[in-house]
């Protein structure tokens, strides 16, 4: 590594720790990624930059900085994030199915949402079968032949529908 870039980590460690801070928006992981990004650069044989000044050397940290807090490829998110990412939603997803008030309130609106589905005329009922069969607009049009606009608009019809009578049916109307 060349000297002027080890010299203005010296000089700078506090402001890229608080611009490692602003990148990870205060994640607890902001000083590994700091530090992970300065060993990487440590161990770099060469960094070419067109200047050697402060500011190409920070734009370049941070740069890589970056790269490395949002890539899911990165060396720092196979060394750090993805367990942490992977610990979250194993956290989340256990407290949303241990709720017992939660799953019974997303089983009475999943009954709603069958008995709105249930009363919609049989065309768009067919059309929105369609829809979530093959996950897109285009799709349907595709296999069915009828117009994309006339699709979207039969699809908005029934969300809409079912919206309005599954509201109307939770709140006992």
């Amino acid at each position: 590594m060349k000297i002027e870039i080890e010299q203005f980590i010296v000089n700078n460690y506090f402001e890229l720790s608080k611009i490692s801070k602003r990148i990870t928006r205060g994640h607890e992981l902001s000083n590994d990624l700091l530090n992970d990004v300065l060993l990487q650069l440590y161990e770099k044989e060469k960094i070419e930059l067109k200047e050697y000044d402060e500011n190409s050397i920070k734009y370049y940290i941070t740069a890589i900085m970056r790269i490395n807090w949002n890539s899911k490829t990165s060396p720092f998110y196979y060394r750090y994030k993805k367990y942490v990412d992977l610990s979250q939603e194993l956290d989340y997803n256990y407290d949303v199915a241990d709720d017992y008030e939660q799953k019974m309130e997303r089983e009475v609106l999943i009954q709603c949402l069958e008995i709105s589905f249930s009363e919609l005329d049989w065309f768009k009922k067919s059309v929105f079968e369609l829809y979530m069969t093959h996950g897109s607009l285009k799709q349907v049009a595709l296999k069915t032949g009828i117009p994309l606009t006339s699709i979207a608009r039969y699809v908005k019809e029934a969300k809409l529908q079912m919206k309005t009578k599954t509201n109307d049916k939770l709140n006992g109307n």
